[in-house]
């Protein structure tokens, strides 16, 4: 193993031929043991999945969506309050990261401490951004009411003790991080192939649309659903140095050649550095790193069952300071979105 692969920790992802359970089991990738799987059960008007922890038989995320109508992707974890859950959301269309079919979620994290790991805290829209949480979860405030509620898990055929905390979640080598250290972050699911322009040349041939459209489903077919989980960061711009803003009045700010013939020169001054200071240029939002790639091997011909692999990043995902349960948990549910994506489609709408 090279020192580039010794960061990545590989698992094989394969779901089962039971249509009941809709079963999906996370191997490691040089043996045959299961670490998770996932399994789905129906209530009266939400499908419920539990990812579990395979040699312990502990639940660890539980996932809620709709079985009718409406549209909502929620996952919570045992160890939470009642009516607390992180919300997946459609990635916003102004988001300079908006990319077709892609989701995002906020998750508590705890970059400071890369080797502690914590079970991320809930955010919920319905919950002012402005307000500060804590880990264990605070309790939800009164006005707080899931709609439709979630329905108790009467049907787990795993029994979760009701006094597990998150330490015996998380297990004994995983400690509390300080609240110091904590910070919200966002991290944005995205298909690894682009979808073509939705404005294409008015000019263009039908048969050059055609063309285009042929090429991008030969593309997206060959990928099938293949997909990424990055954080989403904030990229500040190059600070300006002293040498930059202080000159004397006498001199003139150098200017480009290529706006030297249109910009006047501009004198240093204390008014014009901090104008200058004010015109720096605003941060971007960027990618950072994925913490968790899924590659899908599953033929093109084959239905009804998936084969793929789960690469993460062991260094990012330390670094985040979650378990690695809850990236895997998002994970199959973005590849269950992925699957179904056009009933998500009609029941939300255009996004």
């Amino acid at each position: 193993m090279t020192t580039s692969e010794s960061k990545f920790t590989r698992y094989k992802v394969q779901s089962t031929d039971v249509l009941q359970d809709a079963r999906i089991n996370v191997f490691e990738e040089s043996s045959d043991q299961v670490v998770w799987f996932k399994e789905r059960f129906l209530s009266d008007n939400e499908i419920i999945e539990h990812l579990v922890h395979s040699p312990t038989s502990t639940i660890c995320w539980i996932i809620h969506r709709p079985s009718q109508k409406g549209w909502y992707i929620r996952v919570r974890s045992p160890t939470f309050p009642p009516g607390t859950f992180i919300p997946v959301i459609p990635l916003s269309t102004k988001n300079p990261l908006y990319s077709e079919g892609a989701l995002s979620f906020k998750s508590r994290t705890s970059l400071l401490t890369p080797t502690t790991v914590i079970a991320p805290d809930y955010v919920d829209t319905n919950v002012s951004t402005s307000s500060v949480h804590s880990y264990p979860p605070t309790p939800p405030v009164p006005t707080l009411a899931l709609s439709p509620p979630s329905p108790k898990s009467a049907l787990t055929p795993v029994t979760v003790a009701a006094s597990a905390s998150s330490a015996a979640l998380l297990g004994p080598k995983f400690s509390r991080p300080s609240a110091s250290s904590n910070s919200v972050s966002e991290f944005i699911l995205a298909p690894s192939t682009e979808p073509p322009s939705s404005t294409p040349n008015a000019h263009q041939s039908l048969f050059s649309r055609a063309m285009r459209a042929f090429r991008y489903y030969e593309k997206d077919i060959s990928s099938g659903y293949s997909f990424s989980l990055a954080r989403a960061v904030v990229q500040s711009p190059p600070p300006y140095t002293a040498a930059d803003t202080i000159r004397p009045s006498t001199v003139s700010h150098p200017v480009p050649p290529a706006t030297a013939s249109i910009l006047p020169p501009i004198s240093t001054t204390a008014s014009s550095a901090s104008s200058s200071t004010s015109a720096s240029p605003t941060p971007r939002c960027v990618k950072a790193l994925p913490v968790l790639t899924f590659t899908d091997l599953t033929s093109t011909f084959t239905v009804g069952s998936l084969n793929g692999v789960l690469q993460m990043d062991r260094l990012e995902a330390e670094m985040l300071g979650v378990d690695p349960s809850f990236w895997v948990a998002v994970a199959l549910t973005y590849l269950d979105f992925l699957e179904d994506r056009g009933s998500y489609l009609a029941s939300l709408g255009d996004w």
